[in-house]
């Protein structure tokens, strides 16, 4: 008899698991929070990739831990994603833009202006970090098209 109900009770606990994680995957299935599409005029590092110069399209998830990807995708391949280290309320006036900088003939992809979310920033590897704190950085903006979410 004591079996019987430890195997029920097994068998309950099985059912339940099973039912959080397809509530889970549910939860994680929606909508992107934003979609875009931006033209990198030279090659650029953005997080631990260099993308080449050329056109491509993102999208920007926030995930469970209430972090930011995005997930950056050109042609029909995805390149790279990349974890957001930090967010802020940006400047809704200002376009939509990649910050983009510029020193020792390297450029990097700073951070993801988004008017309608905000700012999200992404760090340089910390060797060259180093670098780039002891060297002139030349800001630019790359203007990006999003879907308006």
């Amino acid at each position: 008899m004591k079996t019987n109900q430890s195997s029920r009770m097994v068998k309950n606990l099985a059912l339940a698991l099973v039912g959080v994680f397809i509530f889970a995957g549910a939860v994680n299935a929606q909508e992107p929070a934003c979609e875009g599409k931006f033209t990198l005029p030279f090659d650029a590092q953005w997080g631990g990739v260099t993308l080449p110069s050329g056109d491509y399209t993102f999208t920007l998830d926030s995930t469970a831990l209430g972090s930011y990807v995005v997930t950056v995708v050109q042609g029909q391949r995805r390149v790279a994603m990349v974890m957001a280290q930090g967010q802020s309320h940006g400047d809704s006036a200002k376009a939509s833009a990649l910050i983009v900088t510029r020193s020792g003939g390297r450029a990097r992809i700073h951070a993801l202006h988004l008017a309608e979310l905000g700012d999200f920033f992404y760090g340089a590897p910390k060797a060259e970090g180093l670098q780039m704190a002891s060297t002139p950085q030349l800001i630019q903006r790359i203007p990006i098209s999003t879907n308006g979410k």
